[in-house]
């Protein structure tokens, strides 16, 4: 593991307001059965929502490739970006204690506080006051049904968390919010780029879901071949199982069948003797 509804109807007209922080967060690559989970943060301020609606963000999965690269380096030039990279074997260690939910929420927590520690640097002083003047909004795609229990278990992992803070946990935040948008763009760019990567090294690999045929194909051959999964392939997930299940089987099948033609040929070679 690595580090690395904004609409303008909702904007108050205030010119205070236009200094407000705004913080964006998602992810790319939740349910894959091979390669990494990227989880992005994007922060700006109002002001900057103009911008965001003249570039048209809009969740990753709506844009195409290409555009998603050309604002993925706007979004870099101009704006605080960070991100959290897991990959398949981080995934599986964190899978052994834990679920899927708990290690999104995790790494949303942790680089929402790497803001927060740069924002609030004196939080740690037992004499620390609050900022009245610090206002900052944080945006998440909630990955619970819960929306609120998300929300709170968010605020229970804040180094600092104050009335000035605010969270708003949503689904599908990545098309209602543009900074989750940004934070979407950037969260599959990323994964994209990586998985590019890793068929340059493993050759055709498809997409990574257990939907896609290229990549069920691909284990199987990968498994047949090696006897065991490739490091790129989520070794907890369900898919993986089953398919190192159903090569266990055929080869306990064959070796059977193997012993059972060579008993045959004992006993033919046995009656010829007699």
């Amino acid at each position: 593991m690595y580090n690395n509804k904004n609409n303008t109807n909702n904007r108050n007209s205030d010119d205070d307001m236009d200094d407000k922080i705004i913080i964006g967060l998602d992810e790319a690559g939740r349910g894959p059965v091979l390669g990494p989970m990227v989880v992005a943060l994007v922060k700006a301020t109002e002001k900057d929502l103009t911008k965001f609606d003249e570039l048209g963000l809009k969740d990753s999965k709506r844009l195409s490739k290409n555009r998603r690269e050309e604002l993925y380096k706007i979004i870099m030039n101009n704006y605080e970006v960070k991100s959290i990279i897991l990959e398949a074997k981080d995934i599986d260690k964190m899978m052994e204690e834990t679920n899927l939910n708990k290690i999104e929420l995790m790494a949303f927590s942790k680089l929402i506080n790497s803001v927060l520690k740069e924002e609030y640097k004196d939080y740690k002083d037992k004499n620390y006051k609050v900022d009245n003047n610090k206002k900052i909004n944080i945006y998440i795609d909630a990955c619970s049904s819960n929306e609120k229990a998300f929300s709170n278990q968010i605020k229970s992992k804040l180094v600092v968390y104050n009335e000035n803070i605010k969270i708003i946990a949503e689904h599908k935040a990545d098309d209602k919010y543009k900074i989750v948008s940004a934070a979407s763009i950037i969260a599959k760019v990323i994964r994209d780029r990586i998985i590019d990567n890793y068929k340059k090294i493993y050759g055709e690999i498809g997409s990574g879901y257990p939907s896609d045929k290229i990549t069920i194909n691909y284990l199987k051959n990968y498994v047949k071949e090696h006897g065991a999964l490739p490091e790129i392939a989520r070794k907890s997930w369900k898919t993986s199982k089953n398919i190192l299940n159903e090569f266990e089987d055929e080869n306990k099948s064959s070796r059977n069948n193997k012993a059972n033609k060579n008993n045959k040929n004992k006993k033919s070679i046995q009656m010829k003797l007699i």
